[in-house]
């Protein structure tokens, strides 16, 4: 099958995995980068002929989209929108090109019936690992044990939406133990980079956002288990629907957490089970080539 993917690419996150995914499956892929390149979407749509578009949440694909779908009535097309709000009016500008779509995929399941009422093929498909990138490191120097190593780590934004983060990542500065944020202060890391900041922590936070949008869990989770770390995730409704029981820990509030982390910092032998089943769970059955292949069977295609 061929496949045009419109989705951002430069940042070496989704994109370049969904590339990867529908690669892996023996597709054939042209991708135009969503954000620096949306308006050579439908030139590209007019020469590569695909049997399937599958675009991202970016709104200036709108106009480009609705020329592709007035010219080509057997192209199907399809957007997956990899991150949520609270309420679906906060994504009034994607509107337009949600209900253009053929096929409308979201990442958090409490949604799906308003967005239904947008376009009645909304499916929740969870994201999922990029297995190519986020595994065990392939070597950990004494300079990156300096920079990494520690108690628990965090990988992420405490403003904006994220702000209610700041009470638990307090609570834990107070607890004395090594204590390492990146993302907000410090640097991001994403890659290899990241792959051993997991590795030399004993416990990574997950602390997914939007505890009320069900079925939804960040990807920062699966980057986790992915590299072989130990997780400790919220725990909200849905969560096990998301991530396989067993393969992780997890917490309802700011003392619960601390409880956890006091444990598990504790039991070191026992802290060593669940990564490992993380591990093997995430590889062989949650990364993108797995969601890819599911959206696919929910469309109907091969």
């Amino acid at each position: 099958m061929k496949v045009l993917l419109l989705f951002p690419m430069a940042d070496g996150q989704t994109g370049p995995a969904i590339k990867y995914a529908f690669e892996q499956l023996g597709h054939t892929i042209i991708a135009v980068d969503a954000k620096r390149e949306a308006g050579n979407s439908y030139a590209t749509a007019c020469y590569f002929l695909p049997d399937l578009i599958f675009c991202s949440r970016t709104w200036q694909l709108t106009e480009q989209i609705v020329k592709i779908k007035e010219k080509f009535n057997k192209i199907t097309i399809c957007m997956w929108n990899t991150d949520t709000r609270n309420n679906i009016n906060e994504w009034q500008a994607l509107f337009p090109l949600i209900q253009a779509c053929d096929y409308y995929f979201v990442v958090a399941s409490n949604l799906i019936p308003e967005w239904k009422e947008l376009n009645k093929n909304t499916y929740w498909l969870p994201q999922g690992l990029q297995n190519e990138v986020y595994h065990k490191p392939d070597r950990i120097t004494k300079s990156d044990r300096l920079k990494y190593e520690c108690d628990v780590s965090f990988a992420g934004s405490c403003t904006g939406y994220h702000a209610w983060r700041l009470p638990y990542l307090e609570a834990i500065k107070k607890m004395g133990i090594n204590f390492k944020h990146w993302g907000w202060s410090s640097p991001r890391v994403y890659n290899e980079e990241h792959n051993k900041m997991v590795a030399c922590s004993k416990i990574n936070l997950g602390m997914s956002g939007w505890h009320k949008n069900g079925k939804y869990v960040s990807v920062r989770d699966y980057k986790i288990l992915g590299a072989g770390g130990f997780l400790l995730e919220h725990c909200q409704d849905g969560i096990f629907d998301v991530l396989q029981r067993g393969t992780f820990d997890f917490y309802f509030d700011i003392e619960t957490l601390i409880d956890a982390i006091k444990y598990w910092l504790n039991h070191r032998e026992e802290r060593g089970e669940l990564p490992n089943r993380g591990y093997q769970w995430v590889h062989s059955h949650a990364t993108y080539t797995h969601r890819i292949q599911r959206a696919l069977e929910i469309m109907g295609l091969k």
